[in-house]
């Protein structure tokens, strides 16, 4: 009987120190668009609440330069791990393919890289 106590309680513990996380994440998330809106030259990006970009369609805007720029500045805020890196790439790949999500990738290594201030979409383009 003594060792089911200990294990119950132990069990009980457990139980509430994954619940007590489980509420605090609930709390913490924030769900839904921010209001939250940038315009760089002709490029419109959309930074929702939880600061997740949104890539807007811009007549006359190249995607893959748009992927590719987005990604070059998201580089300099935020971790390739973070949310924000995900949904980017993702986004970039679903509307431009796989040269999308390449340019996404070469936006984001480009800052991250020894020399950023020699990366640029053009550039870019030209080496592909």
């Amino acid at each position: 009987m003594r060792s089911f106590n200990i294990e119950a309680m132990f069990g009980g513990i457990l139980a509430l120190v994954v619940l007590s996380v489980a509420v605090y994440a609930a709390a913490n998330t924030r769900f839904g668009n921010g209001d939250g809106s940038s315009t760089t030259g002709s490029t419109t990006t959309t930074v929702s609440s939880g600061g997740a970009p949104t890539l807007t369609a811009v007549s006359g805007q190249d995607l893959v330069c748009q992927c590719y720029d987005e990604a070059f500045q998201l580089a300099g805020r935020a971790q390739v791990l973070s949310p924000e890196y995900r949904t980017g790439f993702e986004q970039c790949r679903a509307r431009g393919g796989v040269s999308g999500g390449d340019a996404w990738t070469a936006g984001w290594n480009a800052r991250l890289s020894a020399k950023p201030y020699e990366a640029s979409c053009r550039a870019y383009k030209r080496r592909r």
